[in-house]
Order: C-alpha cells, then sequence, then structure tokens
C-alpha cells in the first residue's frame, strides 16, 4: 500500500518561506526603496527589504536578509503600551520601557518597531548592547547575571 502522507518538506519550507517572488507578480504590493531596492507594503514583512534581479524569464525580487533561527527571535518580545512607548522583554521577562524618542523613532512609527525589533535584536549584538546601557547599572547587573548569554553584547 502506497503512503498517501508522504510530504515534501523541500516545497513545504519554500511555500512558507519564500526567499524570490516573479516581479510581476507582486508588483503591487511593493514599494520602491532605493535603485533595485524594494520592500512589501504590508506591516508583516514591511522591514525586509528585497532587491530586483533579472533572469531569463523575467525579473524577480530576491530576499535580502537572512532568516534567523525562530528560537533566537522569540527570545525577544516588543510590546506597543497604551502611553506609545515599547515595552521591550527578554525571554518573558521586561527589560525595559523605552519612549518613541528615546529610540529615535517617529510615534506614528512605533507599531512597526513592534514587528521587526524582536529580529534585529535576535541579530544585532551592536543593538542589544546600546539597548543595555539604558538599564540602570543595578538592573543591567541583573539582567546579565539571569541571562549569562547577554554577556557578550555588553
Amino acid at each position: 500500500m502506497k503512503n498517501q502522507f508522504n510530504v515534501d518538506f523541500d516545497h513545504l519550507s519554500n511555500k512558507i518561506s519564500r526567499r524570490a517572488y516573479r516581479l510581476d507578480d507582486v508588483k503591487d504590493q511593493i514599494e520602491k526603496v532605493g535603485f533595485d531596492v524594494v520592500r512589501f507594503k504590508d506591516a508583516d514583512k514591511g522591514a525586509e527589504l528585497w532587491q530586483v534581479q533579472s533572469a531569463d524569464d523575467g525579473d524577480y525580487i530576491v530576499a535580502m536578509y537572512d532568516e534567523e533561527p525562530e528560537e533566537k527571535i522569540a527570545s525577544w518580545q516588543v510590546c506597543l503600551t497604551k502611553n506609545a512607548s515599547l515595552q521591550i522583554s527578554y525571554k518573558g521577562d521586561p527589560m525595559i520601557k523605552l519612549s518613541a524618542q528615546q529610540l529615535g523613532i517617529p510615534a506614528d512609527q512605533l507599531h512597526q518597531a513592534e514587528h521587526y525589533l524582536p529580529s534585529k535584536l535576535a541579530s544585532n549584538p551592536k543593538l542589544v548592547k546600546s539597548l543595555l546601557k539604558e538599564l540602570p547599572y543595578s538592573a543591567k547587573q541583573e539582567v546579565i547575571k539571569r541571562y549569562p548569554e547577554l554577556m557578550g553584547e555588553v
């Protein structure tokens, strides 16, 4: 009896996390950022940049980012608070609350930062170092004591 539940995991992975699209298929969903750089207009993919590349069968947009492992990104949580600031947590523990002014982000764009900041924190040690510098000395020592993996960030 043939197994009717065979799954092609490579095909499934390509469907879930696509790294290229035909330009004609998505041209209404993207906006130009630079000469040959575009990004999706929607908030989910707004922080990811894509490059326009030509191929024999037409133009494509190709991802310019490397996907971070989910567990590393999931370690960081960013939530928009009622008073227009971002609550940044690491592994579920609130670490710091920062205003739009402290972050250097326009207040009307804080909702976007809520989506892209966790992956930026997961992939950018300098950003984590800057974040930890915002903490009072005793709080920073407590964070490092509790999460020694951040020690390399300081």
